[in-house]
């Protein structure tokens, strides 16, 4: 029986910002402040993408499992489970005394719709989340964790009914979980957002409002969502009522808006803000010796196609723009690989090998180009990419080689603009190529090469393969080494993306501010034994 639970990540790719406790009173009971990029837009757990809603998600809600201090995998609304022999079936006994929290608004709003919500959390609740994880309208965007649970692919692609999901309720408080395929990291899945309970009563009083609002949402973690300020801030206070392991020592938390990375960091030098997060180090290298900086190399600044581009979907141009790119000549730290070291497979972290890439080949690229026009019926073409200002000399190098070596046939353009705006090109699918930072809100391998997936919603590149989606099927399978480094080998050859260098998340923490911590990816920060 599996009775030691799994730690992600557990020497390598757990990071922990967590300091000695305090036991003066006067640490606890405290407002902390903290600096996200982008506010969310919801707070339903099961479709959480960015930063933000995992960050407050992981902070109003409990799951089955919750990571300690230590990143070690604590069980939270579970009381005990076994696993079958196999692997195959996991059942969960649930503490019979949990419950949500349901806020004045939220009481309000069940009255005027004559629901009656008792605020237990029963088995069926979790049946119920995992279940909206896996229907195709949900479109979870971190789906691919609980893909091995028995017939959820099938329910995810329309070709089974939600019936068939291997997850039911044999009792009250017990919970019964079949798997298609083992899978070792499954107990982590279970302490992410998409695997949190969701009362389905209340969902359904919502008629497709849940999460939007403060009285459209029920919680049941250490604290509840108390107030919304649009595109500005969200402030999470300590939920009295809290009953489980996991009890708040803040008095609340308040998380602020604030785009510009350089000031945000120097708030939190300041200790204006306790702390944030950071698309980047660079900011942070100045700042004094009061802030406490861990990195998370997570990010993969690479050079991207528009595959929905007529032109752009041809290969042999892609392979013609790729062979001729020196990287050596474009950045001081040209990578390999696709998958930045800080995504792993199996509970650990793992090099992905590249086994096959287009390589930097003047001749290669001019046949290329040669070919390229003549499918099209083109004499000359001229390509704009995109950056923001950061990326601005990066580009230069990357046209200036074009121009070195292909000539006046290619006119590379330039085009360097503000992240909101960046954003809102890439997001129409405005652009014919781009300079842009892909990173997975998962920590698992997997997850960073389903971005290229069809139907994937953070599919910036509009990547559309049978082939490729089949290879990362069997990875999902298979979690494997050599699965992996299949996809991304297909995705470097195939031109797709071309990886230039890796970058950091960065997470500062103010002077005097001990335990805040956070653990398998950036948006599992955790608050509750936050004290200053």
């Amino acid at each position: 029986m599996l009775k030691k639970i799994i730690s992600v990540f557990m020497v390598l790719c757990i990071v922990i910002l967590c300091f000695s406790a305090c036991s003066d009173k006067d640490t606890a009971n405290k407002a902390f402040a903290c600096a996200v990029t982008e506010m969310p837009v919801h707070f339903d757990p099961q479709i959480a993408s960015t930063v933000g809603e995992k960050m407050i998600a992981v902070n109003i809600f409990d799951g089955l499992f919750k990571p300690d201090e230590n990143g070690t995998l604590q069980n939270c609304v579970v009381k005990d489970y076994s696993v079958s022999d196999d692997g195959l079936v996991y059942t969960f006994k649930l503490f019979d005394n949990m419950s949500y929290y349901i806020s004045e608004k939220a009481k309000k709003f069940i009255k005027e719709r004559g629901g009656n919500i008792d605020g237990k959390i029963t088995a069926d609740d979790f049946v119920f989340g995992l279940t909206r994880a896996v229907l195709p309208e949900t479109a979870a965007p971190d789906f691919e964790l609980i893909s091995a649970i028995k017939n959820a692919e099938a329910v995810h692609s329309g070709q089974a009914d939600s019936s068939a999901l291997g997850v039911r309720a044999t009792g009250e408080y017990t919970l019964e979980i079949t798997l298609e395929r083992a899978d070792i990291n499954f107990i982590y899945a279970l302490s992410q957002p998409v695997s949190y309970p969701c009362d389905r009563e209340f969902f359904e009083l919502t008629a497709g409002r849940y999460g939007l609002e403060e009285k459209y949402i029920i919680t049941n973690g250490a604290f509840y969502l108390s107030s919304v300020t649009a595109d500005t801030s969200v402030r999470i206070v300590k939920n009295s009522e809290y009953n489980g392991q996991f009890a708040a020592v803040p008095a609340s938390v308040s998380f602020y808006r604030n785009t510009d990375i350089t000031d945000a960091a120097k708030k939190v030098d300041k200790g204006t803000y306790d702390c944030g997060f950071f698309a980047t180090s660079e900011s942070l290298d100045k700042l004094g010796r009061s802030v406490s900086v861990k990195e998370l190399p997570n990010i993969s600044q690479s050079l991207i196609f528009n595959m929905s581009n007529k032109n752009m979907q041809n290969l042999s141009l892609r392979t013609g723009l790729v062979s001729c790119i020196d990287l050596s000549a474009v950045t001081d730290t040209p990578v390999d690989a696709l998958i930045p070291p800080y995504y792993g497979l199996v509970g650990e972290r793992m090099d992905i090998p590249v086994q096959d890439k287009i390589p930097y080949d003047i001749e290669n690229a001019r046949t290329n180009m040669v070919q390229a026009f003549k499918e099209l019926g083109i004499d000359s073409l001229t390509v704009e990419i995109l950056c923001t200002e950061d990326y601005e000399d990066t580009v230069k190098a990357i046209v200036n080689c074009w121009q070195r070596d292909i000539g006046v046939e290619l006119n590379g353009t330039v085009t360097v603009l503000d992240k909101e705006d960046f954003e809102k090109r890439i997001a129409s699918a405005d652009f014919d190529m781009a300079v842009y930072p892909l990173t997975a809100d998962s920590n698992n391998a997997v997850s960073f090469l389903s971005l290229f997936t069809e139907g994937n919603a953070n599919n910036v590149v509009h990547h559309s393969s049978e082939e490729y989606d089949r290879l990362v099927s069997e990875l999902r399978k298979l979690s494997d080494v050599q699965n992996a480094a299949y996809c991304q080998s297909y995705l470097l050859k195939n031109a797709v993306v071309l990886p230039l260098f890796t970058e950091n998340t960065a997470f500062a923490v103010a002077d005097g501010v001990s335990g805040i911590y956070f653990y398998g990816d950036s948006a599992n920060v955790y608050f509750y034994k936050g004290q200053k």
